[in-house]
């Protein structure tokens, strides 16, 4: 395994066996291991240099108070031959930037209202509590279900205070970066925590869960990326209206939801929801527990057209239910949403995925 653990370790605390590294972030590594005690899964965190571990239990006990659905539940801390440990509830599957890259361009309307109620309710219990994350982004969000979007857990809200010192540094002095931690935090930061991100503040959490679900919506980012994007932030100039929610199928959600992003991306944070407005919001949003997936177009449509899911199964589709622009032939491949019918399911909404 990569990092400082490998398998065939004795079992860490004596009861967290590792099995296998599931990747890295800016500050940590982090694995998949067994707790023996539970007899359950579980995702164990460590540092990934010593500058990490001096904050590492700190952070663990902030994360420790927030305990929601859609927040990723921290379960145990423990240091062993002077290494800290963290261990996580673990959410099966990826987080919303592997979803999405290289695979969905953005998402309809609907999965978006649906995405940004779930976050608000997260950060909501968060914040009840006084924890502020001030280092959203899709990696650190968590998509039970992969591309079927089940739910949605916020993770890493002790782990992103660690990243406090590298950001906070930059954002006061400046200058170019390529720090994979500030880059990676940048598009989604409000303007409040580009001057003085030391000093965390709930609204700065509403304004990135907002640019979140604009880039998922428009597939482009609100403000654009890396520094050039800093002097927009600030100026927090609106931005555009996306182009594909003008679909009959999607103008009216969808122009609701534009009106919610810019209410959170406003420059005064007066104005802008707290996370439980946020919420009720989102509540008074009209979208459905539709189920997602991937099939293959095979039959253009006279009227209708057919998809087969990947288990082969026959689905009906019309070209007014695509999200997006650009065609589709036989055999592309697109994701959908699913709806009872007969004899037919009906796939609606849908977007052509990426080619791989």
């Amino acid at each position: 395994m990569k990092g400082p653990i490998s398998t065939g370790m004795s079992p860490l605390a004596g009861r967290y066996v590792p099995k296998d590294w599931i990747g890295a972030g800016g500050m940590q590594h982090v694995y998949l291991a067994f707790d023996v005690l539970f007899e359950r899964n579980v995702a164990l965190k460590t540092p990934k240099d010593d500058s990490g571990a001096k904050r590492f239990k700190q952070s663990a006990v902030v994360s420790a108070k927030v305990n929601h659905q859609n927040v990723a539940k921290t379960l145990d801390y423990f240091e062993e031959g002077e290494r800290p440990y963290l261990i996580e509830e673990l959410v099966p599957d990826t987080d919303l930037f592997a979803v999405m890259n290289g695979n969905l361009p953005y998402l309809p309307p609907s999965t978006c209202a649906r995405i940004l109620h779930q976050l608000a309710k997260g950060l909501a219990a968060s914040h009840a509590v006084d924890v502020v994350h001030r280092d959203l982004k899709p990696s650190n969000i968590m998509v039970v279900g992969g591309a079927r979007f089940h739910d949605v857990k916020i993770t890493d809200f002790g782990i992103a205070k660690m990243a406090e010192d590298e950001i906070g540094e930059w954002a006061e002095v400046g200058g170019a970066t390529s720090s994979k931690t500030v880059l990676g935090a940048i598009p989604y930061m409000s303007p409040e925590a580009i001057n003085d991100f030391r000093v965390a503040k709930k609204s700065s959490d509403v304004w990135a869960i907002a640019a979140i679900i604009y880039e998922l919506l428009s597939g482009e980012l609100p403000f654009g990326m890396g520094l050039k994007s800093i002097p927009k932030i600030v100026e927090a100039i609106p931005p555009k209206r996306p182009s594909l929610i003008n679909g009959p199928q999607f103008k009216t959600l969808g122009g609701q939801l534009y009106e919610i992003i810019l209410q959170c991306l406003d420059k005064d944070v007066g104005k802008r929801p707290s996370a439980d407005q946020l919420v009720q919001l989102c509540g008074e949003l009209c979208y459905g527990p539709t189920s997602y997936g991937y099939g293959t177009v095979v039959d253009l449509p006279g009227i209708t057209g057919r998809i087969h899911d990947e288990k082969g199964a026959v689905l009906m589709w019309h070209p007014k239910c695509f999200y997006g622009s650009g065609s589709v032939s036989v055999g592309s491949r697109v994701w959908f949403g699913r709806d009872s019918g007969v004899p037919y399911d009906r796939a609606f909404p849908i977007v052509k995925a990426l080619v791989k």
